[in-house]
């Protein structure tokens, strides 16, 4: 017979199996990592959001019913694994009028449909016409569900902010002539396809491009160039002085920072490291031999030799040489190291004017590396003083040490092993993966070092700066002025990171400072807790052996591993 914690755990293992099937069947990314064909795309409708939410409080109830069971071990964390996904759906939900629809990185993912979905797609027989055909048709009804939301947004009293429109409207411009461009198909696509499918193909694009697609987006700009939204759009910025902001607001914080510390306490807490973080990068100035002003310092910066590249591959020669010097002492911090390789690759050129750096690119089944695609445009503006840390935080030790393992740990349902939604665990594990720098040696070089401190400060000060302008208690100035003393950033991104926090994507950047105190404090009390008997490589393995987890579920789990004293 049974146990009721067998019966919870294979419940459990249901649930996950029914929530991974959920999701495949609405993500066209998942598909495209699982090598499945994608049929529809997701849109910004009330209605998908609702079925969404549905789904997640059915799952979320049958959690909470199993409690409890006494489900230990994997299972237990399965179990927290669910309910926190399925309370991120719901506070998604209980903010869908507040979230916004149309703003740079909300817009995002229809490059990442064109780019994952309609650019690789390859005809190999003539009902393959139909089904780009059908996608094109998808995308069109995409765009319109986005410029539906906005314009009954508009009506809520919900618009994206004056400072901010100019960059919206730009972005949905550029979005209409790249996908109108993109969507087209080159000859060395269409190999299975005869004569008459091509231009059957060819003219069905076209159309769609004229008749839906284009008109989509036209419909977007026209909600954002309509008299009574510019009328009305709110010349100042931040969630508070919405009706409702500030309650959306927190739930956007409790999301993006995996806790329950409240936003003012994340506002001082940065404060406090930024003054921190100061004092420690006014002393490797004075190692440098510049104990002058910081602003005299970060002037000389811009045109320091040895910190601009000339050629792409200057990038990424400096690259390898920090990922080579950290691969001897590897085994010394990890008991165990992803199996899939990791490497460099340049950004797709289309993309690099959009993007401050670049970004992780997970191994798949075609493609078995993770690699961290670079911007190598712009050289001449491209400080490579934090280029050490960045490569620690994304690809070695920290990105693809998480996520490539969490993929290929079978004993965990496909759910944990293929999503990653709690974002303070994966950029807080980066960023302390990133500053095992400093015991492993590899900031010795006092240029290294400063760059690893800037960018240290640079995650702190968005505690201050999105807090302080989400809850109306900074305006742009004071978070400009602040941002321009605790930053290397240049004024034109400062101007468009604050605008990224307080009006597009509210905490989402408290995820990283917020989640490297996490695990800096959970390593606190492992060491505390046992003592001479504390092993890193054993802390490492219960951190990133269960994959991404909600963090009380993950100081339980660090907790059971290491039989830390509760």
């Amino acid at each position: 017979m049974r146990t009721r914690t067998s019966e919870s755990g294979e419940e459990f293992g249901r649930l996950a199996d029914d929530y991974w099937e959920f999701l495949l069947e609405r993500d066209p990314l998942l598909r495209v990592r699982q090598g499945l064909p994608v049929e529809m795309l997701p849109g910004a409708s009330l209605a998908e959001a609702e079925e969404r939410a549905r789904f997640a409080e059915g799952v979320l109830g049958r959690v909470r019913a199993l409690e409890g069971v006494g489900s230990s071990g994997v299972d237990a964390d399965t179990a927290a694994f669910l309910a926190g996904l399925a309370e991120q759906e719901l506070r998604s939900h209980r903010c869908y009028w507040l979230t916004p629809a149309a703003t740079p990185y909300r817009l995002f993912p229809l490059s990442q449909y064109v780019d994952a979905v309609l650019c690789p797609f390859r005809f190999a027989e003539r009902p393959d016409v139909e089904r780009y055909l059908s996608l094109l048709h998808e995308l069109a009804r995409v765009v319109g569900s986005i410029a539906d939301k906005a314009a009954e947004q508009a009506v809520r009293g919900f618009r994206v902010p004056a400072p901010a429109l100019a960059g919206a409207r730009a972005t949905v411009v550029g979005l209409r002539a790249s996908v109108a461009r993109r969507v087209e198909v080159d000859d060395d696509r269409l190999g299975g396809l005869g004569r008459a499918d091509r231009g059957r193909l060819r003219d069905g694009v076209h159309r769609l491009v004229e008749v839906e697609l284009a008109p989509a987006f036209d419909g977007l700009l026209a909600v954002l160039d309509d008299p009574a939204y510019l009328r009305d759009a709110p010349r100042s910025v931040g969630w508070a002085q919405y009706a409702g902001g500030e309650e959306a607001y927190r739930e956007f914080v409790q999301t993006h920072s995996g806790g329950d510390t409240p936003p003012e306490r994340l506002h001082e807490l940065g404060r406090e490291q930024c003054r921190e973080l100061a004092e420690r990068m006014g002393e490797v100035r004075t190692a440098l031999g510049f104990p002058g002003p910081e602003e005299e310092f970060h002037e000389r910066l811009r045109s320091e030799p040895r910190l601009y590249a000339r050629s792409p591959e200057e990038v990424e020669a400096r690259y390898r040489r920090y990922l080579d010097r950290l691969a001897p002492s590897l085994p010394r911090w990890f008991a165990a190291l992803p199996a899939a390789p990791y490497g460099l690759a340049r950004l797709d050129r289309a993309l690099e004017a959009g993007m401050t750096f670049g970004y992780y690119q997970q191994p798949t089944a075609a493609d078995p590396i993770g690699r961290y695609r670079y911007n190598g445009a712009g050289l001449e503006r491209r400080s490579l003083l934090g280029a050490a840390s960045l490569i620690y935080h994304e690809l070695a030790p920290g990105h693809h040490f998480h996520l490539a393992r969490q993929a290929e740990d079978r004993s965990l349902p496909q759910l944990r092993r293929e999503v990653a939604e709690f974002g303070a665990f994966n950029e807080g594990w980066a960023e302390y993966a990133a500053g095992l720098g400093w015991e492993m040696g590899l900031y010795d070089d006092p240029w290294d070092a400063y760059g690893r401190l800037t960018q240290e400060r640079f995650t702190a000060q968005r505690l201050v700066v999105d807090t302080g302008l989400n809850l109306g208690t900074m305006n742009l100035g004071q978070a400009r002025d602040f941002m321009r003393a605790n930053s290397t950033e240049a004024d034109a991104q400062i101007a468009s990171d604050l605008l990224r926090y307080s009006t597009d994507l509210p905490g989402q950047a408290l995820s990283y400072r917020a989640g490297y105190l996490e695990f800096a404090r959970l390593r606190e009390r492992a060491e505390a807790g046992l003592g001479a008997g504390f092993e890193v490589r054993a802390f490492h393995e219960a951190v990133l052996g269960g994959g991404g987890l909600p963090f009380p579920a993950l100081r339980r789990r660090v907790t059971r591993e290491l039989g830390t004293p509760q």
